[in-house]
């Protein structure tokens, strides 16, 4: 019997509901917490490991899809393992993010071999190196997210409900029963993490979002968006994530340090810094992803030209405001900061 992939998302939303508070009572028992620092905007430690209940919902959710493919689930998991895995021993222990890196890479190499791809150049070497960066870069972007409550899980929720609406053809079903379940598995941690956080994802958290993002973008690919309007529906979607990714890595070359080392200066923290409540930035949020998502589906619809258009002006709007709030600024007004497990 085939199942419709929104049973998945219902599957993975009962199982974030129910994991999540057990796995935040084994950080208090263990005392494995998120401390405040230079580097936080929380006054007191909160749970940190949300991401063993954000894998293991999303990857139980989705095995247990039966829907008729014939396009093999075991890839995604098998990437899924390797960024959460790391991800986790991140959050623990902490972790060279040359390690992380070389996890997503093989991910990503494993999705490319298996028939997930950015269509570049015949699928050759240039869509491997294209494939591998698309990867890496939407994983770091909703890590790079995770940085005030609430933001990365409804972020990923509403991008998620963006694919899961398409058109049938648009994804594989494959990709429409994960769709519906990053739906699902967001939303149920949202429960739990929507200012004020109870219990935080993580690096392994953030990270299986982000790469469950990157897999619908592929995927969408794959599924065969043949008309050139249509292809830049995956940037766009996600176009928050990505440029306030694009403005750090920006700004912490031109201070001369690591795209990896930590500072106040995204987007939520220059909101904060002028007054802005958690809440009010996690609801901005919402709101613009969603209006991002709506400019995505009108943008598959019109010529290339017009998506073009939406594109550019989407991610133009983004970019100026973020600048102006003080983006690519290099002094920190944080003098503590230090290198952040990204």
């Amino acid at each position: 019997m085939s199942a419709a992939p929104w049973i998945c998302g219902a599957i993975a939303l009962g199982l974030a509901l129910l994991l999540t508070p057990l796995v935040r009572r084994a950080c208090v028992v263990l005392r494995i917490y998120d401390f405040p620092g230079p580097l936080k905007i929380h006054s007191q430690p909160i749970p940190r490991l949300g991401g063993i209940a954000i894998a293991v919902a999303l990857a139980t959710a989705i095995s247990a899809w039966t829907g008729r493919s014939n396009l093999p689930l075991w890839p995604f998991l098998i990437a899924l393992g390797f960024t959460w895995a790391t991800g986790l021993l991140d959050d623990l222990r902490g972790l060279s993010p040359s390690v992380r890196i070389v996890a997503q890479l093989a991910g990503a190499s494993l999705l490319w071999h298996s028939g997930w791809r950015i269509p570049l150049a015949g699928n050759g070497i240039f869509s491997l190196v294209g494939t591998c960066l698309f990867v890496i870069v939407f994983v770091n972007a909703f890590n790079f997210l995770d940085g005030a409550d609430g933001i990365a899980g409804g972020v990923a929720a509403i991008i998620a409900l963006g694919y899961a609406l398409l058109p049938v053809d648009a994804l594989s079903g494959v990709g429409a029963a994960i769709a519906w379940t990053l739906v699902g598995v967001s939303c149920g941690f949202l429960a739990f993490n929507f200012p004020p956080a109870r219990i935080f994802m993580g690096d392994a958290g953030s990270t299986a979002l982000g790469l469950g993002v990157a897999f619908l973008g592929l995927d969408y690919f794959r599924a065969g968006a043949a008309t050139a309007s249509q292809l830049p529906f995956p940037i766009l979607v996600a176009a928050l994530p990505l440029v306030d990714a694009t403005l750090a890595v920006l700004r912490r070359l031109l201070g001369r340090v690591s795209p990896f080392y930590g500072d106040r200066r995204h987007f939520y923290d220059l909101l904060l810094a002028r007054g802005s409540s958690v809440r009010a930035i996690a609801l901005i949020c919402y709101a613009l992803t969603g209006a991002l998502v709506i400019a995505a589906s009108l943008a598959r619809r019109a010529g290339f030209p017009l998506a073009l258009i939406f594109l550019g002006l989407s991610v133009g709007a983004l970019f100026t405001a973020a600048v102006k709030l003080g983006a690519l600024r290099t002094r920190d007004e944080n003098p503590g900061a230090e290198e952040v497990r990204t």
